[in-house]
Parts: C-alpha cells; sequence; structure tokens
C-alpha cells in the first residue's frame, strides 16, 4: 500500500509537495480505513483544484516515476531521461527533479526516491522497515557514481555498481540480477499503475484480456455492471482478429501492460465485448435477448465503464494502487460514485487496494463519501507554482480547521478552500 509520495521541481510543482495516504486521527469513516501492522492508511484520495491547477500533475508525477524504474534497464546508454522540470524560473530548468515514495510490501515499509536530469542520475536510496523494528535500515546510497551498499541488509546489491550506467536505476540492475528484495520492490512498482480516464479505450484490451483469465475479476465486473444499471443484461466475450485500430488504442498505454495484453492474444485472435439487451415484441413483453457488438450498441459512459473495470478489479484483487486523470469524464455522478465505493467498502476491499483520482465532480464533497484527509486541493501561487494540500490541514481565515459537519461541497464552490477558478461575478450569496 502506498504511504506517501512526494514530488519536486516537475511541471507545475517547483517546491516539494506530498499527498500522503497516511490515516490522521479524526473519527469519521474509521471503518474504511486499512490497518497493516501499526499502519493505519486511506484505500481513497480525491484532488480537486482549476483548470491548469497541477491536479492531472500529481497523477502524472507518479506515473512518470512508475514508468522510470520500469523501463530504466532498457535504456541506451546515451539516451535521455524523461526530464520535465518546472520552466518558469531561471533556476529550476537547472535543477534535478526529485521523486519519493513510502509504501507498504510484505510486512516491511520501504522509501525509495531519487533525483535525476536529462541526462543521468543525480542521487538514488533505498530504505526498509520491517514491521516490528524501530529503526530504517539503509539498503543503499547512490550520490552520482559513489555508492554505500549494506552488506548486511542488502548484499544483493554489491559488485553491481560498475553495471549501472548513469542513466538507469541502481535498483532495478539489481532487480535484473534476481536481488530478492530489489525485485519485490519493482513488482510492487509494476501494480502502481496510471490510467487516462478520457483516453481510456486503450485498457479495453487488458480488461478483456483480464476478464478472460481470471474468473473472479469477471464475475465482480459483471456483478458491478448490474448493480450500476447501465442498460445491458450481460456481457459476454468473443474472439476476433487483431486489427489496427485496437493496435492504435493499444499506443496510450504503459509499455509493460501493452506487452502482457498482446502476450494474452491467441494466434492473433483478441476478446470483443458483446453487450446483450432484451428484445420487446408492439405490448411490450420481453420476447427475447440478442447481443450486440459493446462499440456499437453502448454509450461512451458505458463503454469506459467496461474499459476501466479491468484495472478496476484487477487493483482489487491484487491490493494494489490504481491513479486515474478525469475518472469523473464521461461519467454520470452515481457511476463515479459507485466506483469510489468499491474502495472505501472494507467487505469488498478486502486486500487493502487503493484508488487515487482526481475531479471536478463536487457531488463528491461530502462527509458521507470521504474523510477530511482523503480530500486534497491543488492551487497554484502567485509564482504559478502549484502547491498541494488537503481539507484536514486547512485552516480557514480566522485560523480554525474545517468542521466535519461543514458543507464540503458549498464552500469549496465558494472559495472557501481556495482551489478554484477566478470567475467575477459568480457566487452563491
Amino acid at each position: 500500500m502506498l504511504v506517501y509520495f512526494t514530488v519536486e521541481n516537475f511541471r507545475s510543482f517547483k517546491n516539494p509537495v506530498t499527498l500522503s495516504m497516511n490515516a490522521t486521527n479524526i473519527k469519521e469513516l474509521k471503518e474504511s480505513v486499512v490497518k497493516k501492522g501499526r499502519y493505519r492508511l486511506l484505500p481513497v484520495a480525491v484532488i480537486y483544484g482549476a483548470n491548469s491547477s497541477g491536479k492531472s500533475n500529481v497523477i502524472k508525477a507518479m506515473a512518470l516515476m512508475r514508468n522510470l524504474v520500469m523501463s530504466s534497464s532498457k535504456l541506451n546508454p546515451d539516451e535521455n531521461l524523461k526530464y520535465d522540470p518546472f520552466y518558469l524560473d531561471q533556476e529550476s530548468k537547472q535543477k534535478p527533479t526529485t521523486f519519493e515514495i513510502q509504501f507498504l510490501c510484505n510486512e516491511t515499509k520501504y522509501r525509495y526516491g531519487f533525483s535525476y536530469d536529462a541526462s543521468h542520475i543525480i542521487s538514488e536510496y533505498l530504505f526498509a522497515l520491517p514491521f516490528g523494528k524501530r529503526a530504517e535500515r539503509n539498503l543503499f546510497l547512490r550520490a552520482e557514481d559513489e555508492y554505500k551498499i549494506s552488506k548486511n541488509y542488502f548484499s544483493e546489491g554489491i559488485n553491481l555498481e560498475s553495471k549501472t550506467l548513469k542513466n538507469r536505476l541502481f535498483l532495478t540492475i539489481v532487480a535484473q540480477f534476481n536481488g530478492t528484495i530489489s525485485k519485490k520492490v519493482m513488482q510492487w512498482f509494476l501494480h502502481f499503475n496510471a490510467i487516462n480516464g478520457i483516453e481510456s479505450e486503450g485498457y479495453e484490451g487488458f480488461t478483456l484480456s483480464m476478464f478472460h483469465q481470471h474468473l473472479q475479476g469477471y464475475e465482480q465486473a459483471k456483478k458491478f455492471f448490474a448493480e450500476t444499471q447501465l442498460g445491458f443484461n450481460n456481457i459476454i466475450l468473443k474472439k476476433k482478429d487483431v486489427s489496427k485500430d485496437f493496435l492504435d488504442a493499444m499506443k496510450q498505454i504503459p509499455d509493460d501492460v501493452r506487452k502482457r495484453v498482446l502476450e494474452d492474444a491467441d494466434n492473433g485472435k483478441i476478446i470483443e465485448p458483446f453487450t446483450t439487451h432484451n428484445i420487446y415484441d408492439d405490448k411490450g413483453d420481453i420476447v427475447g435477448e440478442k447481443a450486440f457488438p459493446e462499440s456499437e450498441m453502448e454509450s461512451e459512459g458505458t463503454r469506459k465503464v467496461i474499459q476501466i473495470s479491468g484495472p478496476v478489479f484487477d487493483t482489487l484483487i491484487r491490493g494494489a494502487v490504481l491513479m486515474v486523470d478525469e475518472l469523473d469524464a464521461k461519467l454520470h455522478p452515481l457511476l463515479t460514485r459507485h466506483i469510489v465505493r468499491l474502495f472505501m467498502d472494507p467487505e469488498i476491499n478486502v486486500h487493502g487496494a487503493q484508488l487515487i483520482f482526481n475531479t471536478h465532480d463536487t457531488n463528491l464533497l461530502h462527509r458521507e463519501y470521504f474523510r477530511r484527509d482523503q480530500i486534497w486541493f491543488t492551487e497554484k501561487d502567485r509564482c504559478d507554482s502549484t502547491d498541494l494540500y488537503s481539507l484536514v490541514e486547512f485552516h480557514d481565515e480566522k485560523g480554525n480547521k474545517i468542521r466535519n459537519d461543514s458543507s464540503f461541497e458549498k464552500d469549496y464552490i465558494n472559495g472557501r478552500y481556495g482551489a478554484i477558478p477566478f470567475i467575477g461575478g459568480l457566487s452563491d450569496e
């Protein structure tokens, strides 16, 4: 499970900002808090903000860290890293981008981070704190070409320094040599996934492949479709030839996910979804049922629900982390709420899966759906640098914290929490 993520000098983030999944001591919705050892973590975080305030950049930062980790060992010696610093001052473009993440994996809390620019890794480190221990263990430290590796706790990395090129992450090289700890960390990143809620078509291949191979996920998704009353009776799967349109759509998703989907293709065949609908006579009585290609019969919103259901239920089954940019795009607010409920309900989310998403849907800003420490805002300062803060840490103009019985939605729209565009002449008052 994700504990926190910190980013500095990336896109609109000039200064360090942290998204924390640690549950604070507030009392609301206590049943949704996930307990792992002595840690209390949140299953969902939602991010609000004006257009161009940087809320998508939170997701993009986490996705980039994940992609750098997963692709690092494949880089050519002189290949540049994906470097996108804050460009609106004279100094930041000369400074490194920094990522740090803390997460739980196999009863150990790991803290991993690195700094880099376009040409090379500047620093990198990994710490571990096993459950039941008090002191964090330093597994390795890297500063440019200087390494400090623990013989007691990270012997798998010894003598691999020389095999690590300047633009590659040491962690990924050790994992290539079957390091036990490094492979566990890499496996965690494999299931630390981000998807685009606007361009979700590329995930349909993953979804249908998951449905075909994992009956549990398929049955859970069908139950979800029925509960949300999407307008069809059932979804059935049929095989068809791989098309150019399918391959083009697959370009939108991460390389490792695309590779898994294409490997699952059976002799050039992929799965096509069909939705079944009732057939009626002129009296309105049901006289039969017919299957239609999902792409021809269903609305954009229904198709999106089907397309992202694979990542959603794969995340729930694995107890992984899913990040969604613009979750609410094309969706009715009740559908968005249903997806959130999958993660908030401890009877459904039995493995401690986490959902992080941004949205403009203010219907969700209610104490019935979220704790105050789950609601986050992005706002730019006078230098156009993004700040990230949660509702639980926000203080009003009198210095008071926000009460749980406040009207979150109304106060947000009226600008009490910041993080909204300035539009003169509009007010609820």
